[in-house]
């Protein structure tokens, strides 16, 4: 069994404000020891269920927040920003099951934690065949489209809910409420990092028989960014491959949805150039 793992920092045990997953900011360092204890336990509870093979690839941010040093032996780290797959790099047809690690609710999620979609400020909303999606969603398309099943999303109790209606039958490890963008009621964290593991166990354990219901996107398919501001959208559809559709709503499409997902990682990256808000 190959495993492959997306993992991404608001969706992490005991994170609930900016300041914990900003690089720079006081709670960062304490941020990223809460983040390799849930990418660890996914991996230990992945090598329970009979994974062989286990890829964690960083996607937060800079996605230079996981310490190949204090990371599971077990596991390959793919590490850095400069990935045209983003989120989802190193993700290939040879992967048995994917999991995302500490993922969040898509923008505008009442109550959940951190919520927002690539970027926190900046994109309002994004959109696979005219059906908003947050990184969930987005990333999922991509696994789906190489025939990859989402065993495995953990996160807080909105990201629990999106899950269930992107992926119909993933397992989920909630581990903690949101009570407000920026407000939680944490686990304690061997709590929520054993219920991180049972749920990988059993995930790996599943994809043997094939037990996912994996949402495939359409082809040819369309990913449409909305933007907060007009210069954003004109930003992003500077690139040869962007159509700007509306004022601030710009559209990439193609036949086939890597080639789409790959082109939407490129427009959302020349929109939000040089802003510092956090993302991923």
């Amino acid at each position: 069994m190959n495993v492959f793992i997306s993992a991404d920092m608001e969706g992490i045990t005991g994170i609930a404000d900016p300041r914990d997953v900003v690089k720079g900011e006081a709670d960062y360092d304490a941020g990223r020891e809460l983040m390799v204890g849930d990418v660890n336990a996914a991996i230990e509870g992945a090598l329970a269920g009979g994974a062989e093979a286990v890829l964690v690839n960083d996607s937060h941010s800079s996605m230079t927040n996981l310490s190949r040093s204090v990371l599971h032996d077990a596991a390959r780290l793919i590490r850095g920003g400069t990935k045209p797959r983003s989120m989802m790099q190193g993700l290939t047809t040879s992967h048995d099951v994917a999991f995302f690690v500490g993922y969040h609710g898509k923008a505008g999620t009442p109550e959940a934690v951190l919520n927002h979609t690539f970027y926190s400020q900046i994109l309002v909303s994004l959109r696979v065949n005219n059906d908003e999606v947050g990184e969930l969603g987005w990333n999922a398309g991509l696994a789906g489209s190489l025939g990859v099943p989402v065993g495995l999303v953990t996160g807080d109790d909105a990201t629990d809910a999106e899950a269930r209606d992107e992926l119909k039958n993933a397992e989920t490890a909630v581990v903690k409420d949101g009570i407000d963008r920026f407000t939680a009621d944490c686990l304690p964290a061997e709590d929520a990092r054993n219920r991180i593991r049972t749920a990988a166990e059993r995930a790996v354990r599943r994809a043997k028989t094939d037990d996912f219901a994996q949402p495939i996107p359409d082809e040819p398919a369309a990913i449409e960014a909305d933007w907060a501001t007009t210069n954003q959208a004109a930003r992003a559809a500077r690139l040869p491959s962007v159509e700007r559709v509306g004022g601030r709503t710009t559209r990439v499409e193609g036949e086939e949805y890597a080639e789409v997902f790959e082109a939407s990682v490129a427009m959302l990256r020349a929109g939000g150039a040089g802003r510092n808000e956090w993302y991923g």
